[in-house]
Parts: C-alpha cells; sequence; structure tokens
C-alpha cells in the first residue's frame, strides 16, 4: 500500500465524471454505506491481528511450505472445478473463504476454531445463522461462482488487507487505480513485488501455522490472477508445483467479460462500457502471453499444460496424467464430492466468431491447440 493509492480509495470512492460507473448512482450510493464501513473495520480490525501474532506467535515465520501446487489459467477455465477436486483429498490444505475474509492471522484462526468447538457443543446457532446469512447475501453469485464462507477460496483475496489486491477495482470500476496489479510481473516496481510478494508467503505460513504445522501436506491454491505474477512466484516459492489449464479463448475471453460485468453490477446501477470491456479483454490476452512466457522460463520442468474439455469430461487419460504429476493417487478425480463441488455456471455469454478468435490467436498462438 503507499500513499498515493491509500489517497486514491478514499476520494475516488464517487466520480463526479458523467456516465462513470463510480458515479452518484442509486446501488453505488447503498453499497458504499453498507460495505466502506464493514470493510474499514475488518482492515483495522485484520491488521492489529496480524501485527498480534509478532507477538504471540513469532515462530510462524519459520514455518515451512514446501512444493506448493498453483492452479494458473485463465478465468472461466475449469480452475474452481479442479481445484475443489484436488480440495477434497487429505493430501492437501488450502484456505477457506471465512478463514481469509474474518481469520487472516493466527490469532484469529485459533479464537475462530475455539468459539466453532463451543458452537457444535450447544447445536450449531452460529452455523445455522452464518449459513442462512450467507445464502442473503451471495446466494446470487453462487450461479456463476461456486462460493462459500466454508470452502475453498482463490487466496488472492489475503491481500485485500494490504489493499494490493486486483480484487479491489471490482470495487473501483472505472478508474486506473490498480493498472499496474493487473500485470503484475511487468508494471510493478521491483521492491513493491517483493513486499507484496513476501506479504502473501506470511499469509500462506500462517495458515500451515494452524492447519499444517508439521507441513504433512501441500498447500493448494487457485487463482487466476496469478498468471501476472508467474516471475515473482518464483521468488518466493521456486520449488512450487503449476497445473495450467488451457481453455479456447473463444470462451474464455466472453465468459470473463459477462463475470465482470456482474461483479461490477453488484455495486453500481451503471453498465460496462465498451472501452472497459476493450481494456478487460487486452488485459487476459496479456495474462496469455505472460503465463506462457513466464512458465517456460521459470518452471520449464515444474508445470503441466491441461487441456480444458478433457478436465471436464473426465477423460482417464488426462485423470492419470495430473495425478501422475502431482504424485497422488488418480482416485481423487473418483471420490464422490459434494454436488455443488462439480458446480455448472450459469454464466451466459456469446462465443467469439471465427474471425475474431483468429485475430486473438495471432497473438496467444500458442492456443491453437485447445480450440
Amino acid at each position: 500500500m503507499t500513499i498515493k493509492l491509500l489517497l486514491q480509495l478514499v476520494f475516488g470512492v464517487f466520480s463526479f465524471k458523467r456516465k462513470n460507473m463510480r458515479g452518484f448512482n442509486p446501488r453505488r450510493i447503498l453499497m458504499s454505506l453498507i460495505l466502506l464501513p464493514i470493510f474499514t473495520i475488518l482492515l483495522f480490525v485484520n491488521n492489529l491481528f496480524l501485527l498480534l501474532d509478532y507477538v504471540f506467535f513469532p515462530n510462524f515465520l519459520n514455518q515451512k511450505v514446501t512444493s506448493p501446487v498453483f492452479i494458473i489459467a485463465a478465468p472461466r477455465s475449469a480452475t474452481t472445478y479442479l481445484f475443489h477436486t484436488l480440495a477434497e483429498s487429505d493430501h492437501y490444505t488450502f484456505f477457506k473463504l471465512w478463514e481469509i475474509v474474518f481469520a487472516p492471522s493466527i490469532c484469529q484462526k485459533y479464537i475462530a476454531l475455539i468459539a466453532l468447538k463451543f458452537d457444535r457443543y450447544i447445536g450449531n446457532p452460529m452455523k445455522k445463522i452464518i449459513l442462512l446469512t450467507e445464502n442473503q447475501l451471495i446466494g446470487k453469485l453462487k450461479k456463476i461462482h461456486l462460493i462459500g464462507l466454508n470452502l475453498p477460496e482463490e487466496d488472492e483475496a489475503v491481500l485485500l488487507w494490504s489493499l494490493s489486491s486486483f480484487y479491489l477495482n471490482f470495487f473501483y470500476p472505472d478508474s486506473n487505480f490498480f493498472d499496474d496489479l493487473v500485470l503484475f510481473d511487468n508494471h510493478v516496481s521491483e521492491a513493491r513485488k517483493i513486499r507484496i510478494m513476501k506479504s502473501y508467503k506470511r499469509y500462506v505460513k500462517r495458515h500451515n501455522f494452524v492447519f499444517n504445522k508439521k507441513n504433512e501436506k501441500q498447500y493448494l491454491s487457485k487463482n487466476p490472477l496469478m498468471m501476472a505474477k508467474v516471475k515473482s512466484l518464483a521468488f518466493i516459492y521456486p520449488d512450487a508445483v503449476i497445473l495450467n489449464i488451457n481453455r479456447s479463448p473463444s470462451k474464455t475471453l466472453p465468459s470473463t467479460l459477462e463475470l465482470n460485468a456482474k461483479l461490477y453490477s453488484l455495486f453500481t446501477s451503471v453498465s460496462v462500457s465498451k472501452d472497459l470491456n476493450e481494456k478487460s479483454t487486452r488485459i487476459v490476452i496479456e495474462w496469455y502471453k505472460m503465463a506462457e512466457r513466464y512458465l517456460n522460463e521459470y518452471y520449464p520442468n515444474n508445470h503441466l499444460k491441461i487441456d480444458f474439455l478433457k478436465l471436464i469430461k473426465h477423460n482417464k487419460d488426462e485423470e492419470d496424467r495430473i495425478s501422475t504429476f502431482l504424485k497422488i493417487s488418480p482416485s481423487v478425480f473418483k471420490k464422490e464430492v459434494e454436488k455443488d463441488t462439480h458446480h455448472k455456471s450459469e454464466n451466459n455469454y456469446k462465443e467469439l466468431d471465427t474471425k475474431q478468435l483468429k485475430l486473438v490467436l495471432e497473438e496467444i498462438p500458442f492456443m491453437a491447440d485447445y480450440c
């Protein structure tokens, strides 16, 4: 976080520009009144407890995280499906949404675990209230992305508490506040990259300190935004194992735009502009380029390319190839999982036509095999 960014976030909640998505429209005003106080409180409380970790649990800095597994691919490429499938295995540990939002620190994790144990003892009243509230608040979002407080979630969100996550862009559309973060490896200064990645690594260490202290499990992460951070990831985890799912951009690009529009619509009454859609398309294309370049450069023998269609169609050879690469039993793909794990998004979009796809493939020709 920089002073400049902090000032932009404070004074950029609303825009006086005509037709800007941060204008004074009804939904923007309502969501700002609801979310800003909650986020500000969480920002203060979470950072206070994160500091207390250094007082009460300083040894967390020595916590090991060996050969973490990262699912890195474009949005809408079945990353959530693979993440939840692998998460069913006892071989992995991972962040859940409740931990990211309400318990990023070790202190908070222990407090939450004690509270949940007591709640179970008295019949789970707190759990029932939480589930009811969750369905009311994010029920619609569940139709396009599998999400829940007790489900595995993208760990990019832990960086919200240092105001260094691109996720904040969805609350600040029509701004350039996070343009450097979106193309992280290429645009963020070296000093800031190191600070952010070291901060991210400490969050993972905190998780392992509580849930995987003996380092018996591999840490598992699914994060499309990591496509822009592969080079930086190699700085903190040179021994990482990467799963790179590949799906035709004729589907990923329009599907991502549709998803973005729905996320933006949570915070504004103004529709996404053509310029913003074009900018988002350019970003994802750049992500493809960056991931391809840096995976080959920094993880030449430690990344596996996965065919999206084979994965979702449960192709046995593809599943065996993945399990062999990960050195786990292929039975992980055969386990009966909860219905929500095999989530089918209700995200509707129109595929790119042949001419549009051809133009895209001229920039990312390595994706042609998946079209």
